[in-house]
């Protein structure tokens, strides 16, 4: 490429690729300011570097102070330029070495370009779209940034589903932002749907708007523990971070996907518990009952009733994580009736599995 032309391409992509993230300790104050942030990778199919993650931030904050907060909480490092505001050039350690390149990128059509110099001398270059196959590779490995596997490549962010106008030091964050950074292969970021076609002549990719799914994917982040112990909520998260993986999803999946975790959230469901079995209940000496139940697998403990009457009336009941369980004495002669259920713990919340079958056992001793 000729110099004079190196640099000015050089130039545009640093005001184009101007970088920004947001982040810092999630945090559970009702008056707090946060924003979702993302790390993304998904054009050349590494997935997320940081999922989407929501974040506290203060007035004030630019992204890239809040940029330099996330990448320090992780221990990470990056290398940047100044010349024309903050330019993100590479996060070092977030390559993984394997490249999936989706097809409808590999399919972009090539750029061209061509330049005359002072003397008339017309000098042609082009840039095709990389593939699996064939890539420029990335010389810098493991750091990710410009020029990685395409000469066209580099670091990008948008706020609010929209390209930045500034350098991230000059953009001051907003309460309730969703800020992603992804790394662009090819076209500047025609690859991520940013209109590039003016100077390079590669129309975007239509992309579908993830914004309120990864918001709310951030949102159910904040507290992960807590939200995973509902099977319905896993499985719609599940579910939800598969489509967030995918290059372009259509936006009706990312739609429903959104849906469905909104609702599974609304209506949290208990995880269920096996039935609980009594291995062996025996009159013991001292007129007490010794109830033996078999493991539950997953059970935190076991829930015992017992009583003098068939249907358990005023029974007495003795919650325990032990699954051997000796009764208070009884009188000469009666029948002790036991059942028991075993049972987790969720989010503070015992959640019980079915009543075993009953057994009894006379006391003689």
């Amino acid at each position: 490429m000729n110099q004079v032309t190196k640099k000015i391409m050089t130039a545009l992509l640093s005001i184009v690729m101007v970088f920004s993230v947001i982040t810092v300790s999630p945090t559970n104050a009702a008056t707090a300011k946060t924003v979702t942030f993302t790390i993304e990778r998904l054009t050349i199919g590494q997935g997320f570097y940081i999922e989407p993650l929501q974040v506290e931030v203060q007035d004030g904050d630019t992204a890239k102070t809040v940029f330099d907060k996330v990448i320090q909480s992780i221990g990470g490092t990056y290398t940047a330029s100044s010349e024309y505001g903050f330019y993100l050039q590479s996060i070092n350690g977030a390559d993984t070495g394997i490249v999936n390149i989706p097809q409808e990128i590999s399919l972009m059509p090539e750029y061209k370009y061509s330049y005359t110099d002072d003397e008339g001398a017309i000098y042609e270059f082009g840039y095709k779209a990389p593939t699996n196959t064939e890539n420029d590779g990335n010389s810098a490995k493991p750091a990710l940034g410009e020029g990685a596997y395409n000469a066209m490549s580099g670091w990008m962010f948008t706020i609010n589903n929209a390209s930045a106008i500034a350098s991230a030091d000059q953009i001051k964050v907003s309460d309730g932002d969703v800020i992603r950074l992804q790394f662009s292969v090819y076209g500047y970021g025609a690859d991520l749907g940013y209109d590039t076609e003016s100077y390079t002549g590669i129309p975007k990719q239509s992309m579908a708007n993830k914004d309120s799914l990864i918001k709310e994917i951030g949102a159910v982040n904040a507290n992960k523990t807590y939200w995973m112990a509902y099977p319905n909520v896993k499985a719609a998260y599940d579910n939800a971070m598969i489509v967030l993986n995918q290059y372009n999803p259509t936006q009706q999946s990312v739609d429903a996907a959104l849906n469905t975790l909104s609702q599974a959230e609304k209506t949290p469901t208990y995880p269920t518990v096996k039935r609980a079995s009594i291995k062996s209940i025996k009159n013991i000496k001292g007129r007490k009952v010794k109830i033996k139940v078999k493991k539950i697998a997953g059970a935190e403990g076991y829930q015992y009733k017992y009583a003098t009457n068939k249907k358990l009336k005023n029974a007495k009941t003795k919650t325990t994580t032990k699954r051997i369980f000796t009764t208070k004495k009884f009188k000469k002669k009666k029948k002790c009736y036991v059942k028991v259920r075993g049972y987790i713990k969720v989010n503070g919340t015992n959640v019980y599995g079915k009543w075993s079958k009953r057994k009894s056992v006379k006391i003689k001793k």
